[in-house]
């Protein structure tokens, strides 16, 4: 299952950047959520646009501490992720990772097979549903103060059972949780324990 972060897993602030610790708020019932799917034998993939990332407003440094704390805070309940692709780019930069387009996911999609037909993008915005119909994926929204079809809760308990219904043998196969880290883009952070980087 692809997950966007900001506006999903987590509060999106006002300002549209997670760069400082205070800033984190897991949505309501995320927790609960990704537990139940991952009992149902789906494997966890981030994608995530992180606008300037790597720039003087942005500095790595301010991604690397929020990003690894949200991990850790997963992690410490017992959720996983198979693997992060992160697009570092603006808009205008017209680069071929940004979501909606795919090419966030391609050095995934290369290395795991993956059941698109058996699979879900769960986003916030637009972009996400959009991004979850050029990967071929069914696409799910989760958002803050969105209707009663918009939370994690609906949204888990639709795909837990979609899969008891269809008898789908997990959406990417057996979970290695490995967590691989695939870093999309021209910029590159330096190598750190228990990360691994691959460039398109």
């Amino acid at each position: 299952m692809f997950v966007d972060r900001d506006g999903t897993l987590i509060v999106e602030p006002a300002d549209q950047q997670v760069d400082r610790l205070d800033k984190i708020r897991l949505l309501p019932g995320v927790i609960p959520a990704l537990l139940e799917i991952q009992r149902a034998g789906f494997a966890l993939v981030m994608a995530t646009n992180q606008d300037g990332l790597g720039t003087e407003r942005f500095p790595e440094a301010d991604f690397r501490l929020t990003q690894q704390f949200i991990l850790d805070l997963f992690s410490s309940q017992g959720i996983e992720f198979d693997a992060v692709c992160v697009c570092p780019h603006f808009p205008q930069d017209g680069c071929g990772c940004r979501k909606p387009k795919i090419g966030l996911v391609t050095d995934y999609l290369l290395r795991t097979a993956v059941d698109r037909d058996a699979s879900f993008m769960i986003g916030d915005r637009a972009t996400d549903l959009e991004f979850a119909g050029n990967l071929g994926v069914t696409g799910l929204r989760v958002r803050v103060n969105g209707t009663p079809q918009e939370t994690w809760e609906t949204v888990a308990r639709r795909i837990v059972r979609g899969r008891a219904r269809h008898g789908w043998s997990g959406a990417h196969g057996k979970r290695r949780f490995s967590r691989r880290w695939i870093w999309i883009g021209r910029r590159r952070l330096p190598s750190a324990p228990g990360w691994a980087f691959s460039i398109i």
